[in-house]
């Protein structure tokens, strides 16, 4: 197990190009939670757009970005997650995009006692009332990828009428035991017990034994899924960001799927097949 937690620390702080938020137009907020504590996001969006949705996303292990300001721009860790790396693919003259990290007070330990708990729904909505007042956005949506689905996971049971609808990517099913084990609520949620509409999106192929793909067709009830096949340059361990865990090669198509299904419900049930969609 300690030997998989570093593949996972190690594959989601690999650092992504210089050139994957260029041409967004990006900004810090951050947020006074309950509890005496403070958050700050990263919110990208179109220059001059004004968006009606806002897409939380919810990186994966350990989920800390460590979001500050310099000189006015935004820097954070684990760029080479696919959240991160990919969500430039997402942000549209519709969607604005907001990476949520973990309040300070839990920079060391953003856990699963955390992201189960009271408190997190509260500081969520804090962070909702907050996009929604500084940008105007009607429709909010939340994202995890990997651990950061236990985080969209327990948001989408708990927050109810806050949020429109919650999307599930390499989702974590089948966490293991020990010390340094992470994600174990995960091992019996109850997907179908969630009343906000959800999508799921897995790579048929996903190599990391805690996100299995047969596991998410097994127990996703009548929630959509997005499959997605092929890979381009995959490299590293099976739970690294840059496999096809982390969808490296076929970012465009997933997030572009991603958005069909937020604004119209449009469901693409595979992606990728063809390499042309790169």
């Amino acid at each position: 197990m300690k030997a998989l937690l570093a593949v996972l620390v190690l594959g989601l702080s690999v650092p992504a190009g210089a050139q994957d938020a260029a041409a967004l137009e990006e900004s810090v907020s951050t947020v006074a939670v309950p509890g005496g504590s403070e958050l700050s996001v990263v919110v990208s969006k179109q220059p001059g757009s004004k968006p009606a949705v806002a897409a939380l996303l919810f990186p994966g292990y350990p989920g800390v970005l460590r979001v500050q300001s310099d000189a006015g721009k935004p820097t954070y860790q684990l760029r080479g997650n696919f959240l991160v790396r990919a969500r430039r693919h997402l942000v549209s003259d519709k969607i604005l995009t907001v990476m949520v990290d973990c309040p300070k007070a839990r920079w060391e330990n953003c856990d699963d006692a955390y992201r189960t708990s009271d408190q997190h729904v509260q500081d969520m909505g804090a962070v909702i009332d907050k996009v929604k007042a500084d940008y105007g956005v009607s429709k909010i949506y939340v994202v995890g990828t990997s651990y950061g689905t236990v985080s969209s996971a327990f948001l989408a049971l708990r927050l109810g009428g806050r949020i429109d609808g919650a999307v599930h990517t390499s989702t974590f099913t089948d966490p293991r035991f020990g010390r340094l084990a992470h994600g174990m609520p995960m091992r019996d949620f109850k997907w179908t017990a969630v009343t906000v509409d959800q999508l799921f999106v897995h790579h048929k192929d996903d190599p990391c034994p805690l996100t299995q793909y047969r596991s998410i067709v097994a127990r996703k009830g009548n929630a959509p899924l997005v499959t997605v096949q092929g890979s381009k340059g995959a490299r590293g361990e099976p739970c690294e960001a840059f496999s096809a865990h982390g969808f490296v090669g076929r970012e465009r198509p997933v997030m572009l799927a991603i958005s069909d299904w937020i604004l119209e419900r449009k469901v693409q049930e595979t992606v990728g097949a063809d390499s042309s969609e790169d």
